[in-house]
Order: structure tokens, then C-alpha cells, then sequence
């Protein structure tokens, strides 16, 4: 009888190191649409558009305060939504990047 090796860390390894690297790519896809679609006065909100990776997770958005309202309007002002439409316009781009290492 022949034993089998179980080198699970390390396949969970790459997986993770995949993972990282692709999400890393999707954020910057997210983010450079996100800066195209962002509406322009000063050009503060457009600069401060950014991504982060914690973990397996990404995030891409801005620490400017009035973002929000850009985003999603306010009973003064109309949405112009930038983030969302970042995301969405790059959704099966996205999908199909995840589906390789699948």
C-alpha cells in the first residue's frame, strides 16, 4: 500500500497567494474606473480614490468626507454615483479572474 502525502498548507498557500495577487488586480481595475466615472470640481475626490487589501478582502473608496453625498445624492443634490458603477462596469472581468485559479 502506498502512502499519500497530504501538502494541504501548501496548496492553501499558493490559493491564498492567488487570491491576493487577483484581488490586488481587481481592485486597481475598480479604482481606475472609479477615478474616470468620478465627477470633477476640485479634483480632491478624483486623487483620493484608493484601494486597500486586508486579508483576502479589497476595498476601494475614499476618505473624503463628502464622498457619500457625490455617491448617492442628497435631498439637495442628485447622485453621481462613481463607485458602484466602477464595480459593476468591471463585475465579469472580475468573476473571470477568480474562475482561473479555480
Amino acid at each position: 500500500m502506498k502512502n499519500v502525502l497530504w501538502s494541504g498548507v501548501k496548496i492553501i498557500d499558493k490559493i491564498n497567494k492567488a487570491n491576493k495577487q487577483i484581488m490586488s488586480k481587481a481592485c486597481l481595475m475598480v479604482e481606475r474606473d472609479a477615478k474616470k466615472l468620478c465627477p470633477v470640481d476640485t479634483g480632491r475626490l478624483r486623487s483620493s480614490i484608493t484601494h486597500e487589501i486586508e486579508g483576502l478582502t479589497g476595498r476601494v473608496g475614499t476618505n473624503v468626507e463628502y464622498a457619500r453625498h457625490v455617491e448617492l445624492g442628497t435631498h439637495k443634490m442628485a447622485a453621481q454615483p462613481y463607485l458602484r458603477p466602477a464595480l459593476h462596469q468591471n463585475e465579469k472581468a472580475i468573476l473571470a479572474l477568480f474562475k482561473k485559479i479555480i
